[in-house]
């Protein structure tokens, strides 16, 4: 019972000291306190470019389902080897990837999630593929060819550039739709209040800022305790903020592209020269 009672006023101890390197006063109610707050650093901002996606077009109003992108009327082909002959270890392997819509026609416009990947199952040997998008409706996958012996490229279709679009507008209109939650207490006094990196100013916020590296986050201060009575911390809920129609853009069955995925997915890798 003594190590018990010693061990939890050693967690108390720590986590008063936690939130005492923090600032935890009230944000004042400024308008000015949204998303924009946390300026990103140059290697942040690298990294955000480095995975930029390419700009989709606007969907029409009603959703057409006809003209978006199905992986039924898409294909891929294994392009042969550039200086003629077979592969061979520490070759390039290219497959081009077309996107059709639901009425067979060929998309005009990039921006489908798409990913590859080259593999063997008796080996248990595997490599994904970069996959480039050429913005017209066609892509590239590119594999590294690794290993000697058979392969296959298997390609499958994750979401439609129309998803995408839909993706883009929830991310940019409600930045705080995955909830987060933390309880306050003090003594016998327990409140729950919502978190998050960015907050609608309409009531005071805790500032929880890390001091050190500069991440925002921030909680609504709670009725009747102060900042620095924040103890746990949880996930709270999801709002899709869907519109009409656009969940059926992310509701798909067979996700593998084409017919062709094993007559013309197998090849042999020789070894290297």
């Amino acid at each position: 019972f003594f190590f018990f009672f010693l061990l939890c006023q050693c967690f108390l101890l720590v986590l008063e000291n936690r939130n005492k390197t923090t600032p935890t006063t009230p944000v004042p109610n400024r308008q000015h306190i949204n998303c924009s707050h946390h300026q990103l650093s140059p290697e942040e901002r690298r990294l955000l470019d480095s995975i930029a996606w390419p700009e989709t077009p606007r969907l029409p109003v009603p959703i057409s389902l006809n003209t978006t992108s199905d992986p039924a009327h898409s294909t891929f082909t294994i392009l042969p080897v550039r200086a003629g002959g077979q592969w061979h270890v520490g070759d390039e392997l290219e497959a081009l990837i077309q996107i059709g819509d639901f009425q067979g026609r060929p998309k005009q416009y990039g921006g489908d999630l798409v990913i590859a990947r080259l593999h063997d199952r008796t080996l248990s040997a595997g490599v994904v593929g970069r996959v480039v998008d050429h913005l017209n409706g066609s892509y590239t996958a590119v594999f590294p060819l690794l290993w000697e012996g058979r392969a296959q490229v298997e390609v499958m279709f994750i979401h439609p550039s129309e998803a995408i679009t839909v993706l883009h507008r929830i991310d940019r209109e409600h930045p705080d739709r995955i909830q987060f939650k933390s309880i306050f207490r003090s003594g016998s006094v327990s409140e729950t209040s919502v978190c998050n990196i960015c907050l609608p100013p309409d009531q005071p916020l805790c500032n929880y800022t890390d001091l050190h590296t500069g991440e925002p986050w921030f909680c609504y201060k709670p009725r009747n305790l102060s900042c620095n009575t924040r103890m746990t911390h949880s996930k709270g809920g999801f709002k899709p903020n869907l519109m009409a129609k656009e969940e059926t853009l992310f509701l798909r069955g067979d996700s593998f592209i084409g017919n062709t995925l094993l007559r013309d997915g197998h090849m042999v890798i020789c070894q290297q020269y």
